[in-house]
């Protein structure tokens, strides 16, 4: 159990400290030091397994966790699940003890929004609709305080602020004659219950005495207030995270619950993790300057050997950019997987574009990445209306799908012949049925990401495009809060490169002149520490004529992490050889590059 464990680490899997703070950089070992404090715990009598609770944000992260607990020998349950998933299975239990019906969830918000905006004559999309109200909920905002509430933050809305007590209200009232509840309201409902029946709570802190809490950054209110429901006071808690990656304010979580752990918990013990095993130095200082530029700090060293430089990029524009990232790519794919590669972007809107050039390439490219091929199977499963849609998914998924898949049409059918109410979303987080299975390959294809859809991820290659004022910052970020959170977005996405990092930028986009990023400049001075050596005079050289050249390419390919044969071939070191280039536009057109990137370029030997 600590085998391979760091000092640090080693600290925060042994130390009898409670409350205890783990923050942990990006590449620490955050889920190795979580399960392996578990796993120690377990071992040595201070914690229970039978009486563990591991709080995640994914079903996927659940099982992960219980997959290396199972790994580390732990061989007692240990209960691990999202907010909502434990949420559900506590609310079913306590029905069921009382011979009432369970919870049953609404498995599409969006009608419900629909028919209630309908019923308003409310112009308004339901998706963003639905964003106003899962905002308010997990910031436990009152209709009657939103509109204060906005102001504050603001949050720009969908709905018309002076209409969300009504729609809020109509909203509620629908559900109730459906007999449908949210997720958020698992969790509302949980936390009354625990306040209210006192017997039923007593038996839940009988059964959950020692907490564990992952990406404790992400918390909302709402999710806090549950936890310490459970709690219930009890010091036995365990909360791991890193306010450096606190990226989903906009969705309601409170990033000062980890920055201020220490006012939150009085008495708590502190282990900081700050060695990054996975990005090289070179991105370890960019992701640094980055949050510098923006009034932030982060402290984590890189533990892998010195890898290439950042690179910055400029070009035209949108469509200039989207043909060099192929380029760039094209020529990390002769040494490379697809699958250790990935594109990333701060909208959907930007991806859209680089996917149909990278097409044109013929470069693979997989926008879902990131979703494992069970959530893909479970979502198709998920879509299905009725019972009746259902089990017509299941006799083709037994006949026309993939293993995984028929693995989950099992599961569905075990769903319908139980004939037990809800949905088959809820009998799956109630039971965990899939979390034996061992994460799949995913396809050998190049990740088209968002910077938020790539939190938890890593590559070896990282392109990160449309480095400009409006994008990074977003244009919707007005506040100094979401302006630093913005910081900690560009951060995280620069953080998932393990080795080689390609930042770039337009100097207009979608025909408007478009300004670097006010972080962009200190990401590029954080590259001077990694000026290579001059390239060697001919009095070294009596013997190849191109040899002076071939350094100067291996240098280049060296720092820009790709193979000689990318930057030029040997028939262009014979031209540059026979008649130099007069400046840096006739080497840019000779070289296939921008004249930004040629002006970059040492100097050709003489």
């Amino acid at each position: 159990m600590l085998h391979g464990l760091d000092a640090e680490q080693r600290a925060a899997v042994t130390t009898l400290a409670s409350p205890l703070a783990i923050v942990a950089a990006a590449g620490s070992g955050k889920t190795t030091v979580l399960t392996r404090r578990i796993a120690y715990r377990s071992a040595h009598g201070t914690a229970t397994p039978q009486h563990v609770l591991a709080l995640t944000f994914t079903r996927e992260a659940a099982a992960e966790l219980k997959r290396r607990l199972r790994r580390l020998d732990i061989r007692e349950p240990i209960e691990a699940g999202t907010f909502h998933g434990v949420a559900l299975r506590l609310l079913r239990d306590r029905a069921l003890a009382a011979n009432h019906a369970p919870p049953h969830v609404a498995n599409d918000r969006l009608r419900l929004a629909r028919e209630v905006a309908s019923e308003l004559k409310l112009q308004v999309e339901p998706y963003g609709a639905l964003a106003d109200l899962d905002w308010a909920k997990a910031r436990m905002v009152t209709p009657d305080r939103y509109e204060g509430a906005i102001r504050i933050t603001r949050r720009r809305t969908s709905l018309p602020p002076a209409r969300f007590a009504d729609f809020a209200a109509a909203y509620e009232r629908l559900k109730r004659r459906r007999g449908v509840v949210d997720f958020d309201d698992l969790l509302t409902h949980t936390i009354e219950a625990l306040r209210t029946d006192r017997p039923w709570a007593e038996g839940v802190h009988w059964r959950y005495r020692h907490f564990f809490v992952d990406e404790v950054q992400d918390l909302n209110p709402l999710q806090h207030a549950m936890l310490e429901a459970l709690r219930a006071g009890r010091p036995d808690l365990c909360l791991v995270g890193d306010p450096r990656q606190a990226i989903y304010g906009w969705n309601g979580a409170d990033p000062t619950t980890l920055a201020e752990v220490e006012v939150r918990y009085p008495g708590v013990t502190v282990v900081a993790l700050n060695s990054n095993y996975r990005c090289s130095p070179q991105v370890v200082r960019a992701g640094a300057a980055a949050l510098a530029a923006s009034g932030q700090h982060d402290d984590s060293e890189s533990r892998q050997p010195g890898a290439a430089t950042v690179l910055v990029q400029q070009h035209v524009d949108e469509a200039a950019e989207a043909q060099a990232v192929a380029r760039h790519l094209r020529g990390l794919l002769h040494h490379h997987r697809g699958r250790d590669l990935a594109v990333l972007a701060r909208t959907n809107e930007q991806l859209t574009l680089l996917q149909q050039v990278l097409a044109s390439f013929g470069i693979d490219t997989e926008r879902s990445t990131g979703r494992s091929p069970l959530e893909v199977a479970l979502r198709a499963a998920y879509r299905c209306a009725s019972r009746e849609q259902l089990a017509i998914w299941v006799d083709t998924s037994f006949t026309q799908g993939d293993e995984l898949t028929r693995r989950v049409a099992e599961e569905a059918d075990r769903f319908l012949s139980s004939g037990q109410p809800g949905q088959f979303r809820a009998w799956v987080e109630l039971r965990d049925p899939f979390d034996d299975l061992e994460p799949a390959d995913q396809r050998d294809a190049v990740a088209l990401l968002t910077f938020h859809a790539a939190k938890g991820r890593e590559w070896w290659g990282v392109v990160i495009t449309g480095a400009e004022e409006g994008l990074i910052p977003h244009g919707s970020a007005g506040s100094q809060a979401q302006l630093a959170e913005e910081a900690r977005l560009f951060y995280v996405a620069i953080t998932r490169a393990a080795q080689h990092l390609l930042v770039t930028h337009c100097a207009q986009r979608q025909r408007k002149p478009a300004a670097p990023s006010r972080w962009l400049q200190a990401v590029t001075d954080s590259t001077a520490l990694d000026v290579p050596a001059p390239p060697p005079t001919r009095s070294r050289l009596p013997t190849d004529p191109l040899l002076p050249l071939r350094e100067w390419r291996a240098a280049i390919a060296r720092v820009s992490g790709q193979p000689e044969l990318a930057v030029c071939s040997d028939r262009v070191l014979r031209s540059l050889a026979q008649a130099p280039p007069a400046d840096a536009a006739e080497l840019a057109r000779r070289l296939g590059i921008t004249e930004t990137a040629a002006a970059r370029l040492r100097p050709l030997p003489t």
